[in-house]
């Protein structure tokens, strides 16, 4: 992405934030930037930005809901703040920005609660466009990552190389076939037609995650599939187990272990 658009992502995002009177928006209390854009880099991969916000009662209803829906309860602020824009990465965990300035990555403090647009916009326009400078260097990777670091949360890569290199799980990357086959089973076939579309790339992702279960010889009514349970004839009879796989692509339920914390 050039420079010139990622201003304007964070321009047009600032705009929105100084017009915003609406919840949640009125929960953001600072913005920080930090990565390679606030390095001065020409083509950013993208623009990093740390939100630090308070929870009224209504959040924290929110985010009790979303343990059992499944829902992130940060994608109405985050379609708030950046609107049908791709290009910013948000960062939500006040622990995590901190632990992320203790290992020395510079944050800058774009905007706190009570700035004018105008003192925003000129901390923006501060930032002196660097030649030299590139995406920092990547840190909790390891190769089956490779390619998909920005769909795996930082947070998220570490607990999982953590929890690899003392042995509590195996960590393997799989490459879907093209053309998933359609499971036999009638039901859950028009379980899975009722949720997404032909054409959707979640569905073929579905279809995909459960022909590797099958050909593992696992049990489809042991599966929760994005939520959901499948409509198996074993459960539609009545059994109620617990799940014993998931298959999802969201992060909600991923809780970073910071130095501190357990």
């Amino acid at each position: 992405m050039k420079r010139e658009r990622a201003t304007t992502l964070v321009e047009d995002m600032l705009r929105r934030l100084d017009e915003g009177t609406d919840w949640p928006l009125t929960l953001v209390d600072e913005l920080y930037l930090f990565g390679s854009y606030a390095r001065g880099a020409l083509e950013p991969h993208d623009v990093d930005i740390a939100v630090d916000f308070h929870r009224d009662e209504r959040m924290r209803q929110l985010e009790v809901a979303s343990i059992f829906s499944g829902r992130n309860p940060r994608s109405e602020l985050r379609q708030q703040l950046a609107g049908r824009s791709r290009g910013i990465q948000f960062q939500f965990d006040t622990a995590q920005r901190r632990q992320l300035e203790s290992e020395g990555v510079p944050m800058l403090r774009l905007w706190r609660r009570g700035d004018t647009l105008q003192h925003a916009l000129s901390i923006l326009h501060a930032i002196q466009p660097d030649p030299s400078a590139g995406r920092a260097p990547r840190d909790d990777m390891i190769e089956e990552f490779e390619g998909l670091d920005r769909a795996i949360p930082r947070p998220a890569r570490h607990d999982l190389i953590t929890w690899r290199d003392t042995g509590q799980i195996t960590i393997s990357r799989i490459t879907p076939p093209d053309q998933p086959a359609e499971p036999a089973d009638t039901e859950i076939a028009y379980d899975l037609r009722t949720r997404w579309v032909d054409h959707s790339p979640l569905r073929r992702a579905a279809l995909a995650a459960l022909q590797h279960l099958q050909d593992q010889d696992v049990d489809l009514s042991d599966v929760e599939l994005s939520g959901y349970r499948l409509p198996t004839p074993s459960r539609m009879a009545g059994r109620l187990e617990d799940a014993r796989w998931w298959v999802n692509w969201k992060w909600q339920h991923v809780h970073p272990v910071l130095p501190g914390r357990r």
